[in-house]
């Protein structure tokens, strides 16, 4: 840290004016003396100090304290930098800065002006391992750990799997999760282990890849974004295609060779396939499924971006179908504390939303669900609609992670604190969730 000019110059004063040997020597009793006698330099070096301190990089800016006004001010802050000056300036003001990459075209341009700019190093590099991509997919990993030896890679698989379990994965899923229930699939196999990685490298933001061009959700992305607290950073967010394999070509950085064959976007093997003249450039990703985005930046950002509209118009958000289930007990967020947090009941709690297709789909099986709790007595049946509500801070504070829709957790009170069991497993026909339901309440309270 640097010392302000002031300090440094009162510290010497002092040092010539007091010898240290006479400093070594002094009694409790002379201390006060001391004080007394520069109390007006020590009240300034203090002050100095404290101004020092808030002005030091905006830290404070990230976590908890980032505001959308503060992101819409960098936003501002960063119109019209280079994508090294945006990577210089992350790499300066964001604690703990980390880049998720699959190494693809972008991901690739990106990790080479890194490692130009001297910042490789010091960012950490976070892969995510889906344990389904192909052969070709792991070879190029092995280039470019060859190329770039300062790179400090971290990689994350689904949890409770480790490298090559592609098959134990299947065995325990299905083998067409990926097309039976594609938001399922990729929350086990994208989204919670991103989720994990942030959680366990905290980082105050995170670089991606996206860019504008690649179209659909992306058209309109930002060069950063408010990410629950924390910066996501898209210092290619203006590139084109052509911008990032002219980069990649003239400075021979390495690329999956699947591009030389008609990939232009490079996912898992069962879903991904050639793009055909004039398609986009992810018209080729999650083939079968209708999707073109793998769940981590989706649906919560329409919700945002609906709620946006809404108040822009002082408009309720009164467009979404209604789904029943007549014995829920209906949870919002003014009752989320006396229903859910001090319930005394072991409860089975959904959390949903009516314009995500798959909870539509999902909303007469747990209608019946819960009408087969509420006879049997097991668990209280209980639900929560995130599109006109949000998680409020006590239920994250407790330990709630929602981050698929729908998704059920099994809440069962302890002593001084809940239990909190979340269903993973890939039907959810209501004998399945039934028959888990009871499993679980088998266990003891731990």
């Amino acid at each position: 840290m640097k010392i302000c000019p002031f300090v440094h110059a009162q510290l010497a004063e002092d040092t010539e004016k007091v010898p240290g040997p006479e400093l070594k020597q002094l009694e409790l009793g002379s201390v006060g003396s001391f004080v007394r006698n520069h109390r007006k330099k020590i009240f300034l070096i203090f002050l100095c100090l404290c101004t020092l301190l808030a002005v030091q990089p905006s830290s404070r800016w990230f976590g908890a304290e980032l505001r959308e006004d503060r992101t819409s001010k960098l936003q501002a802050e960063l119109k019209g930098k280079t994508a090294e000056q945006i990577l210089q300036w992350a790499a300066e003001t964001v604690p703990g800065l980390v880049q998720f990459s699959s190494f693809g075209p972008s991901g690739m341009v990106i990790l080479d002006l890194l490692d130009r700019l001297g910042l490789l190093e010091e960012t950490r590099i976070v892969t995510i391992d889906t344990l389904h991509l192909f052969p070709e997919s792991y070879e190029h990993l092995q280039n470019v750990t060859r190329r770039y030896p300062k790179m400090k890679l971290q990689t994350f698989y689904p949890k409770d799997f480790m490298e090559g379990e592609g098959h134990r994965f299947d065995e325990m899923h299905g083998m067409t999760l990926w097309k039976d229930d594609f938001q399922k699939y990729s929350y086990l196999t994208k989204v919670e282990p991103t989720l994990r990685a942030l959680q366990q490298l905290a980082p105050g933001g995170w670089i991606t890849g996206r860019r504008r061009s690649q179209g659909e959700l992306r058209s309109h992305l930002p060069v950063v974004e408010n990410d629950a607290g924390r910066l996501k950073i898209n210092p290619l967010a203006y590139w084109t295609w052509e911008d990032v394999w002219q980069y990649l070509h003239t400075h021979e950085v390495p690329y999956n060779v699947l591009h030389d064959r008609g990939y232009s976007s490079v996912g898992d093997v069962m879903n991904t396939r050639p793009t055909k003249p004039g398609e986009g450039e992810r018209a080729g990703r999650f083939e079968l499924s209708q999707e073109t985005e793998c769940g981590m930046h989706t649906h919560l950002a329409r919700i945002a971006k609906k709620r946006a509209e809404s108040a822009s118009k002082r408009a309720e958000l009164d467009d979404a179908p209604h789904l029943p289930c007549d014995t829920c007990v209906e949870v919002n967020k003014q009752n989320f504390e006396e229903v859910v947090l001090k319930t005394k009941q072991d409860m089975l709690l959904e959390f949903y939303s009516p314009m995500c297709g798959h909870c539509t789909h999902f909303a007469p099986t747990y209608a019946t669900i819960a009408h087969e709790l509420s006879i049997s007595g097991d668990a209280l049946p209980a639900r929560m609609d995130l599109y006109h509500n949000q998680v409020p801070q006590s239920a994250k504070d407790a330990g709630f992670e929602i981050h698929a829709f729908p998704t059920l957790i099994l809440v069962r009170p302890m002593q001084k604190k809940l239990k909190l069991v979340t269903y993973h497993r890939w039907r959810r026909d209501v004998k399945t969730v039934l028959d888990w339901v009871k499993e679980e309440l088998t266990k003891p309270l731990t």
